[in-house]
């Protein structure tokens, strides 16, 4: 797992356990069981005012949000979108859809130094790479704001991996292609 932030679309059916409220007036959390485990789900501040009127524990909730996944540990968050109370009792599940593959990107500066140095050059010929590959649907290339190195130019960064790239000739474009998106 990388050490990003990633979101992926979750649905949850349990029972409620418990509030956990900010203030004494407004629900921050719904404590749900799911079988033998619970989870903690973060309630939006329009949903959280009333939430406490409608709802009692043990009742069965099905609830739609995002699981944020954060760094290498696996240590998660879940945001509620929906909350839907159900009439009947439900078996109880949690369903995690996959990640979201995110498009990978390729960063060009597009300053007068790096510009100047090669970098229109370079940009034209990784778009021309891109092309030639089928990458296109896969791969954003942007150009971007002063990478900060324009006396090393011309300069890319590789997305997501945030990797920077300095002095890059049109020579290196099918070794980094190569690299990083194949």
């Amino acid at each position: 797992m990388s050490k990003f932030l990633t979101i992926s679309p979750f649905l949850l059916i349990g029972q409620l356990e418990s509030f956990v409220m900010k203030n004494a007036l407004i629900t921050k959390y719904l404590r749900i069981k799911v079988t033998s485990r619970e989870f903690w789900v973060e309630i939006p501040k329009e949903l959280g005012v009333y939430l406490d009127i409608k709802l009692s524990p043990k009742d069965w909730l099905e609830i739609q949000g995002t699981r944020e996944t954060k760094g290498s540990m696996g240590i998660f968050k879940l945001k509620a979108e929906t909350i839907k109370t159900l009439t009947r009792p439900q078996k109880a599940c949690v369903m995690i859809m996959p990640e979201q593959a995110s498009k990978k990107k390729i960063l060009v500066c597009k300053q007068t130094r790096c510009w100047e140095r090669g970098g229109k050059s370079l940009y034209q010929q990784i778009q021309a790479k891109l092309v030639d590959r089928s990458l296109m649907n896969q791969v954003e290339i942007r150009l971007t704001e002063c990478l900060k190195q324009c006396k090393k130019g011309p300069n890319i960064v590789i997305l997501p991996d945030e990797i920077q790239y300095n002095q890059v000739s049109v020579r290196q474009v099918d070794n980094l292609l190569e690299k990083y998106f194949t």
